[in-house]
């Protein structure tokens, strides 16, 4: 046999179909491949609407139930006692002890042209009170700081 002999032949062969058996099994396979491929795309609407519509129905079964228990008590607006009762503390004594005074010295005023002497007064407030109900005393100590204008006469 020569080489066109082998030509021939081979150009006179046709490819056999294949068998039902295997056709059935490679579409089966790509049935499965194709499975996973085809997931639902999810529009952007539905990606933040479903956790609103898992939260809404939550608060909706919340106030289900809520609505269906028997309330406590009354919910009426019921009196303070603070606003009907006396106060409970008694005022003692304010003291004021000056702590130092800082001479600014005299100014001329923008306004008048008048001198005036500047003084700035460092002082203690404190406030005592005490709890008659159990003897019990409260002192608040504030520190304050003054700046005080005094005219001044020449003469």
């Amino acid at each position: 046999m020569n080489e066109h002999e082998i030509e021939s032949l081979l150009t006179g062969l046709q490819p056999r179909g294949p068998s039902a058996a295997l056709t059935r099994q490679v579409e089966h396979e790509l049935e499965l491949d194709s499975q996973w491929m085809r997931a639902p795309v999810k529009s952007p609407r539905q990606k933040w609407f479903t956790p609103v519509l898992w939260s809404s129905l939550g608060a909706a079964a919340a106030v289900a139930v809520m609505s269906a228990l028997p309330s406590t008590g009354a919910t009426t607006a019921q009196p303070t006692y603070a606003a009907i009762s006396p106060p409970t503390v008694m005022p003692i004594s304010t003291i004021r002890e000056v702590v130092g005074a800082q001479d600014e010295g005299i100014q001329y005023n923008e306004d008048s042209r008048l001198p005036e002497q500047h003084v700035k007064l460092v002082s203690m407030e404190r406030h005592a009170w005490i709890d008659p109900r159990d003897g019990a005393h409260i002192t608040l100590e504030m520190p304050r700081e003054d700046s005080v204008v005094l005219p001044v006469s020449f003469q």
